[in-house]
């Protein structure tokens, strides 16, 4: 006979409009593409959230489309008439882009399949080794006409000891798919000495990197807050003050999120393709890559998932570079300086959250119990209702719930700004803390040319069935012929990438972290609900701590000081 359901006591009935939406409040439910794959999703979000969304979010987009067509065009002609469409890099920019800045998050430890592939690449002792793994797109096999993919692992290693970010990437194994087998072609091991396609097996890794990015890594920043966000905003009170210091900085967020994964004109849209959307291949298919970052890897498991339709050996054994999501009251360590630089701003945040939780009461210790143990169902690793005030409910543990609720702000201002201005400055160039300009990344999420496998590559162009191109494609393809070129990818795809970089990577804030005051009048999605003079000063000094060290990594560390105090968001608004 299965247990009986337990039930937590919760705090006494109150009416219905001490609730924010009152009986009506957001709730999770398994996702609509892969139930038990991704992050719960939220479909029943509130009017009120979604006019907030009309106003400051879609009207960015309506009224700025035609302008960020009209510029990406321009842009992507520039180079339409030259074979090689994106930036050149040198071997040390390449270490700088993939271990250095936003890429640096993939950085982990060897699996024993990796040791096995790359063992003869690492019999320096003086360094220790890492990886920086896409084999995640080995599930996107359908691409558009005339694309390429390929799935990669690059080796890295980094000096035993070393102090500072000293990494060099030695040797990069790239896989491509054979349809007309069935199976995945392995390449020989490739380094900076086979200067014949070192380049193009750069650029295939850094096509796995950019997908990753924008549909693994950066997706757990947005999606499972969602749950919190929701319950949180259903289950506490208006007057619990853990919902007055959270409420700004979940502002937008379920709508944004909801647009991304649901949104007719969506960059992942299922089955409709836009010119801003970027990707290799349609929606549906490059949607098979969100497992990666809520399940893990093994979501695609021969042996534990037999009935997925892209079952895969390889990811029978668990990857370090996919484990399953699990909410970590702490941030990351991702060691680098853009790891440092979004670690930096923990300790502010935290110290702001554990002294306002010393103003919490009786009552909203008990309805913050209720709230955990519905948030653990949902999302692994919160901590749950005994976590956070012990079996009878007395035993509290206030620094735990600091953490937890510091992460929750960290995550959603400080951690999902610097992804989009740091992808947004790859795409564009941008300017550095000491005003000098910064030039623009190759970023190739189309490469039209055939993955090397042999360190003997010729650049060749993947062969296409004209009678399956559009009238821009034939044009296209007519001046790859005239010319006798062998383009990397076509002005249409510079196009799509830069579009989809005004559109959504460039961020647009409505409201930053720093407008955030204490204003009990205020609207509570941008201001904390607080009234006492007490929480005022500490809501002050909060202000105080993050403008200062604004200021020190700006003048002491500008190598750290990734994006400026004042370009940081409150909360996720694009």
């Amino acid at each position: 006979m299965a247990p009986a359901a337990t039930r937590l006591a919760p705090f006494p009935d109150l009416p219905i409009d001490a609730f924010l939406y009152g009986h009506e409040g957001p709730w999770p439910q398994p996702s609509r593409d892969h139930p038990f794959g991704l992050a719960p999703g939220i479909y029943r979000i509130p009017q009120e959230e979604w006019d907030d969304w009309t106003k400051y979010v879609q009207s960015y987009y309506r009224d700025n489309v035609v302008e960020f067509g009209l510029r990406s065009a321009v842009a992507s002609g520039h180079r339409a008439l030259k074979p090689n469409e994106y930036p050149d890099i040198s071997d040390a920019d390449f270490n700088t882009l993939v271990c250095e800045g936003l890429y640096s998050k993939f950085l982990s430890r060897l699996d024993a399949q990796d040791e096995r592939i790359f063992r003869d690449y690492m019999t320096d002792p003086a360094y220790d080794y890492l990886k920086s793994d896409y084999s995640c797109m080995r599930v996107v096999r359908i691409t558009h006409v005339g694309e390429t993919v390929a799935a990669s692992v690059a080796l890295v290693r980094r000096p035993k000891n070393d102090v500072g970010y000293h990494y060099d990437v030695v040797a990069i194994q790239l896989q491509a798919w054979d349809p007309a087998s069935g199976q995945f072609k392995e390449s020989e091991i490739f380094t900076k000495e086979d200067k014949g396609v070192w380049p193009i097996a750069r650029l295939f890794l850094l096509q796995g990197a950019i997908h990753r990015i924008n549909l693994i890594d950066h997706t757990e920043v947005h999606f499972p807050a969602d749950a919190i966000n929701a319950i949180t905003k259903t289950v506490l009170p208006k007057n619990n003050l853990v919902l007055r210091l959270m409420q700004p900085h979940m502002w937008l967020s379920m709508p944004v999120n909801n647009t991304v994964l649901e949104g007719q004109r969506s960059l992942i849209n299922r089955n409709t393709w836009y010119m801003w959307s970027p990707f290799v291949a349609q929606g549906d298919e490059v949607r098979k890559l969100l497992p990666f970052g809520w399940f893990g890897s093994q979501y695609y498991s021969a042996a534990l998932a037999p009935l997925q339709p892209y079952k895969d050996a390889y990811f029978d054994n668990p990857n370090s570079s996919y484990p399953p999501f699990v909410y970590d009251p702490t941030p990351p360590a991702i060691p680098s300086l853009y790891g440092e630089f979004l670690n930096a701003y923990f300790p502010p945040i935290r110290k702001f959250v554990r002294d306002v939780l010393e103003h919490m009461d009786d009552t909203d210790w008990q309805e913050v119990r209720f709230w955990a143990h519905h948030i653990a169902i949902w999302i692994p690793g919160f901590p749950s209702a005994d976590d956070l005030t012990g079996a009878d409910g007395t035993s509290r543990n206030p620094e735990l719930l600091a953490d937890v609720l510091a992460h929750f702000i960290w995550n959603a201002s400080v951690r999902h700004s610097a992804d989009h201005q740091t992808l947004h400055e790859m795409i564009a160039g941008g300017v550095d803390a000491a005003g000098n300009k910064t030039p623009a990344r190759p970023v190739p999420f189309i490469l039209r040319v055939v993955p090397p496998l042999r360190k003997n590559y010729t650049l060749k162009a993947q062969p296409v069935d004209d009678s399956q191109l559009g009238l821009i494609e034939r044009a296209e393809k007519f001046y790859e012929w005239a010319t006798d070129q062998v383009p990397l990818c076509w002005p249409a795809d510079l196009n799509s990438a830069y579009w989809a970089d005004l559109l959504f990577y460039q961020p647009h804030n409505s409201w930053h972290l720093t407008q955030v005051e204490a204003d009990i009048k205020g609207d509570p999605n941008r201001f904390y609900a607080f009234d006492s003079e007490e929480l005022k000063n500490l809501v002050r000094q909060f202000h105080a701590d993050l403008v200062a060290l604004d200021g020190d990594l700006k003048e002491k560390h500008p190598e750290k000081h990734f994006v400026p105090l004042g370009e940081i968001a409150s909360s996720i608004q694009y």
